[in-house]
């Protein structure tokens, strides 16, 4: 029977043909292609668009890009830190800060252009139909640039003392910034690059081009918000051995990153066969070669993590600057070291000058002391500037107020001054900033005054009383932060301060700001005395002038003495005295025959009145503005001096002791 045909009828009778789809053999050639109407699914409008293709990472690729922005702001954070503290040794705590920041801006911005660059080419390798996808490529490139992480920072102290044996040739100036493009530099390109790649991954939205801009702008800030809280909060670490615990972390987290990526191209290979089952089928045997090549070479992704080991393995046990304590190599020439070892303020060892007969004390790239082995005698001449703070005219102190007079003598003949007559009832207290070899302390000690020392380096203690026979019974040590402890000491508790923090070309500006000074009036009793050491250019007006100004703020009487004075623009030890009394010194004949005027220490009292830089009308200029917590330029003001530090000291000592820490 046959059904009845026309609209909305089939032929039964007749089996269906293939059905045609877009027939364009029957188009017409005016026609124009129609915009796509609304669909109808499961009975619902949907309005039809053109669909997205575009997904995030999956999960795999997302925690490889995760683990890439977390490693890179924790090595980032380190190194940022540890760069200045790695050439210290060399070039002081001043110089190797000088552009530092800029070379580590320059190196994120070349390698974020060299990660977009490489992320243009994984696109159009993606569009080109490669066999690998945009996640594994992307997951590729992290490992593999973890991997030249790791092994450049592992042989980075290497590399350094390479480049430390030319820093006569390159000078204070250009050896920092030429010897971090070996030591930092390069990690911070790498880390550009994965921070770049990952987030242009992260945010990749070619149908949005805002979002995708916003959301790359977004990862970028993150991570530079990391790396600039990090490197506020990060702990502090051994030069060396803080360079080899970012290479560890550099390689693990390489090791991850193989891993993820692996796994995802596992997912990858998977999804690919559910799509082309006929294709896998048809390959089969030649897909299997593939895959077992492919299994072989993921095994050689390790190597690189071997390299390293290799690398770190060699550079701890060939660079003297990854142990501590005495090492062969710090027997050079005519020196020989006797203490060695890396604290708080850097390197601080003791080494014998064989050839001048001297021991002496180095802290960083700055001698803080020393002493003639023969005599005993302080090697630098201002140390003794401070037993002046007892030689002031109308102070129960002074040596010359001790003199008791003599019955059966002419009127006002009184007695000689003697060794005894220069000590002290015992009621006397100091405070010492800064130890360095002892110098000021044990002469202080010596006349029966009860010595407090505050030292931030417990090595640089330790050397002392090893080394320079510091007082082991003095009053009080505690090894801490100056500025912390003048801050919470006790008001009216010292007849004296000694204030002589200075070290590797520069000064701890927090200890030389307003409030600084109006702490250590606080702690000074009402006729207290004040000796400030400050190494600087005597014509430097501009920062002698706001020293001064600033000392001047809190105390009425203020008086500097320089140690040298032939040549006024270069640089020298000057001391500060400050009081809020008159500062009238007594430094007769008598007394410096008691002391000695042949010996360094006479010789030097002897010569310090006319040493005097007048500083009186920096003090008394309210024009110049104090120097204070919020507005202390005494960190840039002080390169000059840092530049003539780093000189004196290669004039003072040979360079072969400079090169072995």
């Amino acid at each position: 029977m046959k059904q009845k045909g026309g609209k909305g009828y089939a032929d039964k009778s007749k089996p269906a043909g293939p059905r045609v789809v877009n027939d364009k053999s029957n188009a017409k050639a005016n026609d124009k292609p129609k915009s796509a109407g609304p669909q109808v699914v499961n009975n619902k409008l949907k309005p039809a668009g053109p669909r997205s293709t575009v997904r995030g990472p999956p999960v795999p690729v997302l925690v490889s890009i995760l683990i890439g922005f977390i490693s890179t702001s924790i090595m980032a954070s380190s190194l940022i830190r540890l760069g200045p503290q790695y050439l210290e040794p060399i070039y002081g705590n001043v110089l190797p800060n000088l552009g530092f920041f800029h070379g580590v801006v320059i190196s994120l911005v070349l390698g974020g252009i060299l990660g977009s660059i490489y992320w243009q080419r994984i696109l159009a390798a993606c569009e080109a139909g490669g066999p690998l996808t945009m996640d594994t490529k992307t997951g590729r490139a992290i490992a593999a640039a973890f991997d030249i992480v790791a092994s450049l920072t592992a042989l980075a102290p290497l590399r350094a003392t390479y480049m430390f044996k030319w820093s006569d040739a390159l000078g204070p100036m250009w050896g920092p910034l030429l010897t971090q493009t070996t030591l930092t530099f390069p990690v911070f390109v790498a880390g550009g690059f994965v921070i770049t790649l990952g987030a242009s991954r992260v945010s990749y939205n070619p149908q949005a081009p805002g979002r995708q801009a916003a959301t790359t702008a977004a990862c970028l800030g993150a991570v530079a918000i990391c790396i600039w809280v990090g490197q506020q909060t990060a702990p502090g670490h051994s030069s060396c051995r803080g360079v080899l615990v970012n290479a560890t972390y550099a390689a693990l987290s390489g090791v991850m990153v193989k891993l993820l990526t692996g796994h995802q191209e596992d997912v990858d290979a998977a999804v690919a066969l559910e799509k082309n089952p006929a294709e896998h089928v048809d390959n089969a045997p030649e897909k299997q070669l593939v895959q077992l090549r492919e299994r072989q070479l993921r095994k050689l992704r390790f190597v690189p993590t071997v390299a390293f080991v290799f690398c770190a393995l060699t550079t701890l046990l060939t660079d003297s600057a990854c142990s501590s304590g005495l090492v062969a190599r710090g027997n050079v020439d005519e020196f020989k070291m006797v203490y060695r070892n890396e604290s708080v303020t850097g390197w601080v060892s003791v080494t014998d000058d064989t050839k001048r007969n001297l021991r002496m004390m180095r802290s960083g790239h700055s001698l803080i002391g020393g002493r003639w082995t023969s005599t005993g005698d302080s090697i630098f001449g201002v140390f003794y500037y401070a037993d002046a703070v007892r030689m002031i005219k109308g102070r129960e102190s002074n040596p010359a107020s001790n003199r008791r007079m003599v019955e059966d003598q002419p009127e006002g003949w009184t007695q000689p001054l003697t060794r005894r007559s220069m000590r002290g009832s015992g009621s006397e207290r100091a405070l010492q900033i800064g130890l360095g070899v002892g110098v000021s302390a044990r002469s202080l000690h010596s006349m029966n005054v009860r010595v407090d020392v505050v030292e931030i380096d417990a090595a640089v203690y330790e050397a002392a009383i090893e080394h320079f026979k510091l007082p082991k019974r003095l009053n009080a040590v505690y090894l801490t932060d100056g500025r912390q402890f003048i801050d919470e000491a006790a008001t009216s508790t010292y007849d004296y301060i000694v204030h002589d923090v200075f070290t590797g070309g520069s000064v701890p500006a927090s200890l030389f700001s307003q409030s600084a000074v109006q702490q250590l009036q606080r702690i000074l009793k009402h006729d207290g005395v004040l000796a400030m050491n400050y190494v600087g250019i005597p014509n430097d007006k501009r920062t002698m002038g706001h020293v001064a100004r600033t000392i001047g703020t809190s105390f009425a009487y203020v008086r500097c003495f320089a140690e040298i004075l032939e040549d006024r623009d270069t640089m020298t030890n000057m001391m500060f005295f400050a009081s809020a009394k008159p500062l009238e010194f007594d430094i007769s004949d008598d007394l410096l025959h008691i002391i000695g005027k042949h010996t360094i220490r006479g010789r030097v009292l002897g010569g310090m009145l006319s040493n005097e830089v007048d500083v009186s009308g920096f003090v008394e200029n309210t024009d110049l503005s104090p120097i204070t917590d919020s507005w202390n330029p005494l960190p840039q003001w002080q390169v000059s001096t840092a530049i003539q530090h780093w000189h004196a000291m290669r004039g003072m000592v040979s360079t072969s002791y400079w090169l072995n820490y």
